[in-house]
């Protein structure tokens, strides 16, 4: 199991580094004070854990930057000086707490639990995999009736049912069962799976970027690409979109039939 570590003072760092690779399942990848290096790491490493120093001086933007990963973010085990620093760091999703000095035996249960916790984790996003594929058979297979793509959605927003047009879709998000409707000035949330979804929308209009992530190729205003290739969207609202490894060749050919080019992108998101 990968872990990376984000804690800003030297020493602390190089003592959990030591004490977590005592464990034979884990590995450490990254063990740094750098903010910078925590997307790339916990993404492009697909990081399992993330043990995380509460009591860094930038760590709302650790946060927000771990928020902004979504469903692959890692499992967070927060530390700290301060015992009463606990509740908050519960409060903001973490796993678990270390407090330092951390004894030995508390990390044990810690790294028992962050175990089954990862996988957990994983046996879901297997079992996410398969019901992505078993949906893309049977929408090859022509499973889905044609009458139902293209029309409109009735999706709960204030107290009422809106009528939302696919025309109104900006992107559309996956959230554990539920997908967040992104339009021009608003996003409202409905009890749907990606499965659903799919069969509903029309395939001429949108484009599957991630397996939580579909947009309207109406609303691609740029494609951003690193030194891999292609790695995200920006929207005609200014959002960013990120692309799946496995869906990159999807975006290369709508580009390419629109004959639409990649810009540069110095900023890793």
């Amino acid at each position: 199991m990968r872990c990376v570590i984000l804690e800003s003072r030297p020493l602390a760092r190089a003592h959990i580094a030591r004490a977590v690779q005592r464990h034979s399942q884990f590995r450490v990848d990254l063990a740094t004070a750098s903010i910078q290096a925590l997307p790339a790491a916990c993404e492009n490493e697909e990081a399992d854990v993330l043990f995380l120093d509460a009591d860094h001086p930038r760590l709302e933007t650790a946060l927000a930057m771990i928020r902004d990963l979504g469903s692959r973010a890692p499992v967070i085990v927060m530390m700290s000086d301060f015992p009463e620093r606990a509740i908050e760091a519960f409060d903001r999703g973490a796993s678990d707490f270390l407090l330092r000095p951390i004894a030995v035996e508390r990390l044990s249960v810690t790294m028992d639990r962050l175990r089954h916790v990862v996988q957990d984790r994983r046996a879901q996003a297997r079992a996410d995999l398969l019901e992505e594929a078993l949906a893309d058979l049977r929408h090859r297979a022509g499973a889905t009736a044609a009458t139902e793509t293209g029309r409109d959605f009735w999706v709960s927003g204030h107290g009422a049912r809106v009528r939302i047009g696919q025309s109104e879709i900006v992107w559309l998000e996956a959230a554990r069962g539920y997908v967040y409707f992104h339009l021009r000035s608003r996003k409202l949330l409905e009890r749907m799976t990606m499965k659903q979804l799919e069969a509903r929308l029309d395939p001429v209009r949108f484009l599957r970027l991630h397996r939580s992530a579909i947009v309207n190729v109406d609303e691609i205003a740029a494609a951003l690409r690193d030194r891999h290739g292609l790695f995200a969207v920006e929207l005609t609202n200014g959002a960013r979109v990120r692309v799946g490894r496995k869906y990159r060749d999807g975006l290369a050919e709508l580009m390419q039939k629109t004959q639409a080019q990649p810009r540069p992108d110095h900023q890793a998101a």
